[in-house]
């Protein structure tokens, strides 16, 4: 059976760029150690979601979402991420609890600080000890992996100075911790934990605890995507498809879980600059390839989109 591959970020950098991009030739996903992000507040990082999401129900909606700045909670069943409603029944069976660097939003000018993620934008603070710095410090190594996995797309797609710049300033970052309820998904009935879906941006960098649920498909199968010790899972969205016009998948994936304990997750999506357009790149278009997606759009424009259809708001 396929698996999909593990890169190794410690080896040489050609040999990345040159597994980073058959990785997302095929699979769409790939798994990276030696990321950098530490073990130990990758589950510091888990103990702090797991305590938000113990907290007593009125306390997690007095973090109501807003759809607007993609920020706070939501419970079970209201987010559905297969919206079509032909396979999902029923909303994701997981509660999330989202915070962004959002001040990219309204301020076109805004330079995010990689050691401070969150500063100046708008988030709630849960009464939970030490959640703020370890949302904080972790968001700080999942950017600066980000940082590393477009270096090694764009080497990968040979873009000029130019065009790094275009896409790789003013990322826009999403941290969501999630925890998926302790009840197994029913696929036959069309209930999941995350129906399938793609994901929006550029990389998502995926955390999970040690219970298996993710999945991608793979022609008309699903491919279990397990935990591996040491590794972070990272895909890529919609936004690295719709640059290389389909040649990079951005794959579907959900979560079915089987175990009758939680299961928690945090995962990091990553977006080109929240004000850059994202389009077909000339390389990846002709007159046998014509291009599959509209021109001058930018990153703000479909990720509101999507949450639009997504959440039923936006």
């Amino acid at each position: 059976m396929e698996k999909v591959p593990i890169i190794d970020l410690s080896a040489d950098r050609a040999i990345c760029v040159a597994q980073v991009d058959a990785a997302l030739k095929q699979f769409g996903f790939f798994y990276v150690c030696n990321h950098g992000i530490e073990a130990e507040l990758i589950q510091q990082q888990f103990d702090v979601a797991a305590n938000l999401f113990a907290l007593p129900l009125e306390a997690k909606q007095a973090m109501p979402f807003n759809a607007q700045l993609d920020i706070g909670y939501a419970g079970t069943g209201e987010q559905s991420l297969d919206p079509d409603g032909k396979t999902q029944h029923t909303g994701d069976t997981k509660e999330q609890f989202v915070m962004t660097n959002n001040k990219l939003i309204s301020d076109p000018t805004a330079v995010t600080d990689p050691n401070d993620v969150f500063a100046e934008s708008i988030n709630y603070q849960p009464d939970i000890s030490n959640h703020a710095p370890v949302s904080k410090a972790y968001m700080s190594a999942a950017f600066k992996l980000n940082l590393r996995l477009n270096d090694l797309l764009f080497a990968a797609l040979q873009l000029d100075s130019h065009q790094r710049q275009a896409l790789g300033a003013q990322p826009f970052l999403v941290l969501k911790q999630m925890r998926y309820a302790g009840e197994p998904s029913n696929p036959a009935a069309g209930k999941f934990g995350a129906g399938a879906h793609a994901d929006w941006g550029s990389f998502t960098i995926l955390a999970t605890d040690a219970t298996p649920g993710l999945q991608i498909q793979m022609q008309n199968d699903w491919l279990p995507v397990p935990p591996v010790p040491g590794c972070l899972i990272i895909n890529s969205g919609d936004q690295i498809a719709q640059l290389t016009n389909d040649g990079y998948r951005s794959a579907i994936h959900r979560v079915v879980t089987a175990s009758a304990t939680p299961r928690y997750s945090t995962a990091v999506f990553t977006y080109f600059g929240m004000h850059a357009i994202v389009e077909p790149l000339q390389q990846f278009v002709s007159d046998q390839r014509p291009a599959r997606y509209p021109s001058g759009r930018t990153t703000d424009e479909y990720f509101h989109y999507k949450l639009t259809e997504s959440m039923g708001s936006g």
